[in-house]
């Protein structure tokens, strides 16, 4: 293993149904907590942009200081994907040295100019990119750490958020992250909006991204839980685990005004009909369900409001 650089970067290829588990495991051990998943891309059907590829290979990236502990992490690593492997398909891990300066950029080339449904451009705040006067652009920087809306579920979210969101609502996006459904909200013309995260660094992040996108006044940024006095909220945003919707399933109904909405993502096919059955326990009702490759997004409404 070459000593070169200060940090390494780890990649490797894996099926598609296999990025949630890989995610998991590189997490354990990245800087942060990071991963940045490169989907396989091919042109999307309006000729003009690139749509994630779901029979595809994607690509996960993370990286650990060069440090004495880094040959043991790298052997960790490879014995969990072992382990992995023996389900679905997953390639070599491969290892790369980095300089200090190479590390601040290299993560920064997997992640290209993405245009999600009608309206909506997520920009790398360090590509350039002019609008036109159709378009909302919402400018990200998320660190090695957190996604700039590659990820089919925050793609999911976005879309539906277009489709559903009604001028004035009061947003909750819980989990926030990068910040980037909370800014899209705010920038497709919502009410006031909390972006909300138990995570320190990503609160940190998604304020940066809010200032980024001049939103101070209409987004706030809290780290914390879904406890307590919040709501009540037009419309609550959940891009999570399927396991974590289905526990919160009460509390976030309980948030929601009558007549209010909730986006739920980060569930794979095969778990959507628990968590509809916890929503649906905690009284909400299904309006839509989105899918993208093995992927889900529920629309759900509290019933009870006069529209």
């Amino acid at each position: 293993m070459d000593r070169t650089g200060t940090w390494l970067e780890l990649s490797v290829e894996v099926d598609p149904e296999a990025v949630e588990a890989v995610c998991e495991v590189l997490s354990r051990y990245g800087y942060q907590g990071g991963v940045v998943i490169e989907e396989a891309r091919r042109p999307a059907d309006d000729g003009l942009s690139l749509a994630p590829d779901p029979d595809r290979p994607a690509t996960l990236h993370t990286y650990i200081p060069h440090d004495t502990h880094a040959a043991q992490t790298v052997r960790q690593i490879e014995m969990a994907l072992n382990l992995l492997g023996h389900l679905r398909p997953i390639g070599p891990l491969r290892v790369r040295a980095l300089t200090e300066e190479d590390w601040g950029q290299a993560w920064k080339a997997y992640y290209p100019i993405l245009h999600v449904g009608r309206r909506l451009v997520v920009v790398p705040a360090w590509k350039r990119f002019r609008p036109s006067p159709e378009q909302i652009a919402l400018r990200l920087d998320p660190g090695p750490a957190f996604g700039t809306g590659l990820h089919p579920t925050t793609q999911l979210c976005l879309r539906a958020l277009e489709r559903f969101l009604q001028p004035g609502m009061r947003v909750l996006d819980l989990g926030t992250g990068s910040g980037i459904l909370a800014i899209a909200a705010a920038r497709l013309g919502s009410g006031p909006v909390l972006a909300l995260d138990s995570d320190p660094v990503a609160t940190q992040a998604a304020r940066k991204n809010v200032h980024r996108n001049r939103l101070n006044g209409r987004v706030q940024v809290q780290e914390g839980t879904l406890e307590g006095d919040l709501g009540p909220f037009d419309l609550i945003l959940a891009n999570l685990l399927a396991r974590t919707i289905r526990e919160l399933a009460g509390r976030l109904a309980a948030a929601l005004v009558a007549g209010g909405l909730l986006i739920s993502s980060g569930i794979l096919v095969e778990q959507a009909g628990e968590v509809e059955a916890a929503l649906r326990e905690a009284g909400l009702t299904t309006l839509e369900r989105l899918q993208e490759g093995d992927w889900v997004a529920l629309v759900s409404l509290r019933p009870g409001g006069g529209g």
